[in-house]
C-alpha cells in the first residue's frame, strides 16, 4: 500500500507541476497583444516582402514576444478607401491611410502631392514627418486616427492602352488619379480624372472605364497593370505621401515600452519604404519592357507644356488655404532647400538617432 500511495503522490505532484506550467503559458499567452496590419498590397508583393514582413519581425522581436502581428494582405479587412474608418472602428490596428481618398477631410495634408514638392523619397519621408506636428496634425485630430509614419511613392507616370504621340493626345481621355491634387494634376494635362482606389485599377483599366492609370511604375508592376495598358510615358510630375497609421484606442492601451517598440518600427519601415521606392523605378521599367509594354519617350516640347501647365497648382493650393497654406509651403520649400539631394546614409542616420518625435501618437 505505501508503494502505490507512494507513486499516487508523486503522479499526482507530477500533474501539479503540470498544472502550474499550463496556467504560466495561459498566462504568458494573456500578456500577449495581437495587433492587426491591414494592407490592400497582394500577399506575394514586394510592400509585403520588403516592408510588411520586417516591420512584424521588429516589433515582435523588440517587444520580446509581448507583441505579436498578423497580417492581413489583399484587402481581407478593408479596402484603401475605409482605412480610416477601420483604424476608428477597431477592425485594423495598423494600416495605409489616404488622405487623398477623403480630400474633403484634408487640407494642408494635400501639399505632398503637389508636382515636384520633392528631389527623392528620401527628402520627402523626413520633410513630412518634420512638418507634421506644426501643419499637418490638427486635420488628423479631427478625424481621431494618428500617423506612424509618413510613406511617400516614386513619381507618378502614365500607362495606357493608347499610343501617346504628344501630350496632346490626352485630351478627352479618362485617366485614374487617387483623387485630391491628383486630380488637379491629370486635368492640368488635358485629360479627365477618375478618381479610383488601386486595388481596384485592374478591373476598371480592363473593362475600358479609364483609358490610362496615372501611378508610380513600381506599383504598375506590383497591380499588374502592364497586362492591359500597353504604353508606358515617364513623366515623373508628383509623388503621393500614404501616411501609415495606427488605432488610437489600440495604441493608447500598450504600455509606454511597447509604444516606443511601435514607434522604433515604424521609424525602420521608412527606411524600407524610401529604399523600396528610391530602387524599384528602374527594375519596374525594365520588366514594363520585357512584358512588352512600350516607353513612350516626350518631346521637349511637351515637357514644357506640362510644366507650364502644372506649375499654378502651387499658387492656387496658397490660394485655396489662405496664411497657413503660405506658411507650410514655404516650410516645406525651406526644408528641401536645406536637405537638398539627401542620400540614404544620411536619411538612415537621421531616422535612427534624431526621429522626429512629433511624429509619436498621443499615449493617453
Amino acid at each position: 500500500m505505501s508503494l502505490l500511495f507512494s507513486r499516487l503522490k508523486r503522479a499526482a505532484g507530477a500533474v501539479a507541476i503540470a498544472a502550474i506550467g499550463l496556467g504560466a503559458t495561459a498566462a504568458s499567452a494573456q500578456d500577449v497583444t495581437t495587433l492587426r496590419l491591414s494592407t490592400h498590397h497582394p500577399s506575394n508583393s514586394p510592400e509585403i516582402e520588403k516592408i510588411i514582413n520586417p516591420m512584424k519581425e521588429f516589433i515582435e522581436t523588440k517587444s520580446g514576444g509581448k507583441l505579436k502581428v498578423e497580417v492581413y494582405p489583399n484587402a481581407m479587412l478593408n479596402s484603401p478607401k475605409d482605412a480610416f474608418k477601420a483604424l476608428s472602428t477597431d477592425i485594423a490596428d495598423i494600416a495605409p491611410t489616404y488622405p487623398v481618398y477623403q480630400a474633403r477631410s484634408f487640407s494642408l495634408n494635400h501639399v505632398s502631392s503637389l508636382p515636384q514638392a520633392f528631389p527623392n523619397t528620401y527628402v520627402g519621408f523626413r520633410v513630412n514627418e518634420e512638418l507634421y506636428a506644426d501643419f499637418y496634425k490638427p486635420e488628423w485630430d479631427k478625424i481621431g486616427v494618428y500617423p506612424l509614419f509618413y510613406a511617400v511613392t516614386d513619381t507618378y507616370d502614365l500607362i495606357t492602352t493608347k499610343p501617346i504621340k504628344s501630350i496632346d493626345d490626352l485630351k478627352g481621355m479618362k485617366i485614374r488619379s487617387a483623387g485630391g491634387i491628383m486630380d488637379e494634376v491629370v486635368k492640368a494635362l488635358g485629360a479627365s480624372a477618375v478618381s479610383i482606389p488601386i486595388s481596384e485599377a485592374y478591373t476598371a483599366f480592363q473593362q475600358g472605364v479609364v483609358d490610362g492609370i496615372f501611378q508610380g511604375a513600381s506599383n504598375m508592376i506590383t497591380f499588374r497593370l502592364n497586362e492591359v495598358g500597353k504604353y508606358y510615358v515617364p513623366l515623373a510630375i508628383t509623388r503621393t505621401a500614404i501616411p501609415w497609421s495606427v488605432n488610437p484606442e489600440t495604441f493608447k492601451k500598450l504600455s509606454p515600452d511597447m509604444q516606443q517598440v511601435v514607434f522604433d518600427a515604424a521609424r525602420e519601415a521608412t527606411i524600407n519604404y524610401a529604399d523600396r521606392y528610391t530602387n524599384a523605378v528602374e527594375q519596374a521599367q525594365k520588366e514594363l519592357k520585357e512584358s512588352g509594354v512600350q516607353t513612350i519617350e516626350l518631346s521637349k516640347e511637351d515637357h514644357d507644356k506640362i510644366q507650364a501647365a502644372i506649375n499654378p497648382l502651387w499658387d492656387k493650393f496658397i490660394e485655396e488655404n489662405g496664411d497657413q497654406g503660405k506658411a507650410l509651403v514655404e516650410a516645406l520649400r525651406s526644408k528641401v532647400a536645406a536637405y537638398g539631394d539627401m542620400d540614404r546614409d544620411t536619411f538612415v542616420r537621421l531616422q535612427r538617432e534624431e526621429p522626429v518625435k512629433g511624429m509619436m501618437p498621443p499615449q493617453k
